[in-house]
């Protein structure tokens, strides 16, 4: 089976061909009789709107036509091992719709290729498989998720259960495990993250007098806690280069770290943050909402602060930052409901292309400078790739989106750990 990288960098629209081509008339000789040129057959138009899925998931794949009707076409389609695969046509106004649905032993990538008369195109579209692993017999519900062994760590939302509230999950695979904490009771964990050494941070937000703290569990399992010294909650957590983890503390204008070997730090800062991440360059990358909303990057060595002022005035709300390959920041805005990429080193902002209506929760960026975006509210899963939106109809929520170095989509999908290749 070829990597998610292999079939999205596949292009995912072939432009529209005309059935004859070569050199432009020549001009007539003096008193030779003058004729009219053959019109050329019209181009067709069409456009990826719905990627395929096979597997765990037997989602269709869509591609419109614009102005034929299903009348008009021819369309034969095939997988990368030749074998014939399902379309289906129907009637969408003036256009058609093309369904593609992949049987089990279908591989992408498939070749469509539609005619109307003379008119030809060939598209060339991914053919995704998905594979599931339940979740604690399929009643867990993922806070947040990080790459970890090849595969994910998922952390529980903070209302679940005590046994999803006490440890991680992971997962490389087909199954899923449990990854303990030492911490019991009504104590929660509440984030996490992944070392370059491997080692494992995560906070807690305890439930005594001794208030939260963080917990690192080395790769040979040995432990060091350090108490935060507050009751707040603490979360967002990442760690730079040199092995130190950072966590927002809920309400402060302050960061809290930590270092491996246990000491505790804290970095104060002019406004009160509510996420944080970290970017190729081990800054830090923070969103603030209020009356003036920003994306905030902070240098964790001298605590230098740059701002960049994104949305409305005392409306916007910037949330789940997101570092992209090429240097680039992704974010959302919640009460608009779009996504933006920024660019630290210039300042520029852009809208992803996203289509009307689109809600979008969380975000990941892929190796192949794509990016994935969930909408819970309408239950799908988006790609963004060259100014072009594509979506998977999931039927519910996508929580915990992640993307893997290796190109594989991860998330969680009513208790069930998907992955996507």
């Amino acid at each position: 089976m070829r990597s998610l990288t292999a079939l999205l960098t596949t292009p995912l629209l072939t432009a529209a061909l005309l059935a004859s081509c070569g050199a432009g008339p020549a001009t007539p000789a003096a008193g030779a009789p003058t004729t009219t040129p053959t019109t050329a057959p019209a181009s067709l138009t069409v456009r990826l709107e719905t990627l395929a899925v096979t597997g765990a998931l037997n989602v269709p794949g869509t591609l419109r036509v614009s102005g034929r009707g299903p009348a008009d076409l021819t369309v034969t389609a095939r997988d990368a091992q030749g074998a014939p695969v399902s379309v289906t046509l129907s009637a969408s106004g003036t256009d058609t719709l093309i369904g593609v649905t992949g049987t089990g032993a279908a591989r992408g990538p498939v070749t469509l290729s539609v005619q109307a008369g003379a008119a030809r195109a060939s598209v060339t579209l991914p053919l995704l498989r998905a594979g599931a692993a339940p979740i604690m017999g399929g009643t867990y519900q993922a806070g947040g998720a990080v790459p970890w062994q090849g595969g994910v760590l998922l952390r529980a939302v903070a209302n679940a259960g005590a046994d999803a509230r006490h440890a991680l999950m992971g997962s490389a695979g087909a199954e899923v495990t449990a990854l303990p904490f030492p911490v019991t009771g009504l104590d929660t964990l509440t984030g996490h993250a992944v070392a370059p050494d491997g080692s494992v941070w995560v906070a807690v937000r305890g439930a005594t007098a001794a208030g939260s703290e963080l917990i690192r569990r080395a790769p040979d399992g040995t432990l060091t806690r350090v108490p935060a010294g507050t009751t707040e909650t603490l979360s967002s957590l990442g760690v730079t280069p040199d092995g130190r983890v950072w966590a927002v503390v809920y309400g402060q204008a302050r960061l809290l770290s930590a270092a491996p070997d246990g000491t505790r730090g804290e970095l104060p800062l002019g406004s009160v943050p509510d996420a944080l991440t970290v970017g190729a360059d081990g800054a830090l990358l923070l969103t603030r909402r209020g009356d003036s909303p920003a994306v905030l990057r902070v240098d964790p060595a001298s605590g230098a602060v740059r701002t960049y002022p994104v949305g409305t005035p005392g409306v916007s709300v910037p949330a789940a930052p997101t570092p992209a390959p090429d240097g680039t920041l992704l974010f959302t805005e919640t009460r608009a409901g779009g996504a933006w990429r920024l660019d630290p080193r210039s300042g520029t902002q852009v809208a992803l292309p996203l289509p009307a209506g689109v809600r979008a929760g969380a975000l990941a960026a892929a190796p192949d400078g794509s990016v994935w975006v969930s909408d819970p509210s309408a239950g799908t899963l988006l790609r963004v790739a060259d100014g072009v939106a594509a979506q998977v109809t999931l039927g519910g929520a996508a929580r915990a989106l992640t993307v893997t170095p290796d190109g594989r989509v991860w998330f969680e999908l009513g208790g069930q750990l998907i992955t996507l290749n």
